[in-house]
């Protein structure tokens, strides 16, 4: 009797280690399958959330706190009032970064969840069961770290009439959160807020002073 019990006892033991064992080639094979997808879902998801978000914070700050040409930028002329040089009002223009970056950060931290959904029978690897069958749902949560800097444009129109646009670039570092998994984005996106056309004669030089400027 008592060398039956061990018996049994180790059919069963045998038993749970093959269905261990089996659950886990299932369960790599199928994280093999969908993991990719999901980074893929993922990264661009997040992508898409945060730039949108992004973009509307610069909207809101620029309505709350209007700024025209005049304000970022500091024109200089000659006694013939040609114009010499223009640059960058850096106490205006930074306190623009600083203001836009925090309002960004802020409307990132205070997005909801996004979820996406993978078919089930994409993990199949075969052609006739992609896109089909239950979805999978998974939900992410979006997490940013955004650098912001300034940039200018310039566009001729025409003869001594030049188009000048400045732009808000926001360098972002995005991460999609996920239960068991987790990827990172990096990406730009960028708004002009002040345009404005300068008319007369233009030095070649008179832009070298508004490619960049640092905090």
């Amino acid at each position: 009797m008592l060398k039956r019990n061990k018996t049994e006892n180790s059919i069963f033991k045998n038993k749970l280690l093959i269905f261990l064992f089996m659950f886990t080639v299932i369960f790599v094979f199928i994280d093999s399958r969908i993991r990719p997808q999901i980074i893929t879902l993922a990264r661009y998801k997040v992508q898409s959330v945060v730039t949108q978000a992004a973009n509307q914070a610069i909207i809101e700050q620029m309505e709350q706190s209007p700024l025209s040409y005049g304000d970022l930028i500091t024109v200089q002329r000659n006694e013939n009032g040609e114009i010499t040089l223009l640059s960058y009002n850096a106490l205006e223009v930074n306190r623009l970064k600083s203001q836009i970056t925090s309002t960004v950060i802020s409307k990132v931290q205070m997005m909801d969840k996004a979820d996406i959904y993978i078919p089930i029978g994409s993990i199949s690897n075969l052609d006739m069961l992609n896109n089909k069958g239950p979805l999978l749902h998974f939900v992410i949560t979006p997490a940013a770290f955004v650098e912001t800097d300034i940039e200018s444009e310039f566009e001729t129109t025409g003869i001594n009439q030049v188009n000048h646009r400045i732009f808000i670039v926001l360098k972002i570092s995005a991460s999609a959160l996920i239960p068991n998994y987790s990827t990172d984005v990096e990406f730009k996106t960028r708004v002009c807020v002040a345009q404005t056309v300068i008319v007369g004669k233009v030095p070649e030089n008179i832009f070298d002073n508004l490619h960049y400027l640092g905090d």
